[in-house]
């Protein structure tokens, strides 16, 4: 099932494009890729390839940041959500 017309996600020139945005943005080269390959898929999903490499570049900084953010409570604007991982933990192990 090779298909030589067909190329690696990491060879397509968007892709390296948002690569180098996220480097603009701070990120190393191997972590750039990481994030990229982790929060890839979805924001394909839901943004499509409408944006350019710039904006999904930023939208990739900003869920990354949002989801590595730790809870402050005294921001108002950050609801705590660290219970329901123990909780759906303990869920489906009582499930067959």
């Amino acid at each position: 099932m090779n298909n030589p017309t067909s190329r690696h996600m990491m060879d397509k020139s968007y892709i390296k494009d948002v690569i180098r945005e996220l480097k603009l943005r701070g990120y190393e080269e191997d972590e750039a890729t990481e994030i990229l390959i982790k929060y890839y898929r979805p924001l394909k999903r839901s943004l499509g390839f409408g944006p350019n490499a710039y904006n999904f570049a930023k939208e990739i900084d900003l869920i990354h940041k949002a989801v590595i953010k730790k809870f402050d409570p005294s921001e108002p604007g950050q609801i705590f959500i660290g219970h329901l991982k123990n909780r759906i933990k303990s869920n489906l192990k009582g499930k067959p």
